[in-house]
């Protein structure tokens, strides 16, 4: 359920902001890491996902017709908002509990 990747970045950005502190460099280079893989996880991944998904239903169609002999492509579906959302609060909680502890 929770995205993996966003868990790890929000951990990795935590830690830092504990032992860097929010003006650091290396925090802003991270949350910049952050911000990076979000977008990914919700947004190109699951765009790539529908558009594979409707190629991959047209390529159906066409091959029913005997138009067309169609392979099918790999439909990667990303994340949901919620899945990402959950991931990072995970991981945030995470990298308070190993700077804190």
């Amino acid at each position: 359920m929770p995205s993996s990747h966003a868990a790890l970045v929000a951990c990795l950005c935590t830690t830092i902001a504990f032992h860097s502190g929010l003006d650091s460099d290396v925090f802003i280079l991270a949350f910049g890491f952050y911000l990076v893989t979000i977008r990914d996880a919700v947004g190109v991944r699951r765009a790539n996902g529908v558009q594979a998904k409707m190629l991959n239903d047209m390529g159906r169609a066409l091959e029913q017709k005997g138009l067309y002999e169609y392979k099918k492509i790999k439909e990667v579906q990303g994340h949901t908002p919620l899945e990402v959302f959950v991931g990072s609060l995970l991981g945030f909680f995470i990298g308070v509990a190993f700077s804190v502890l």
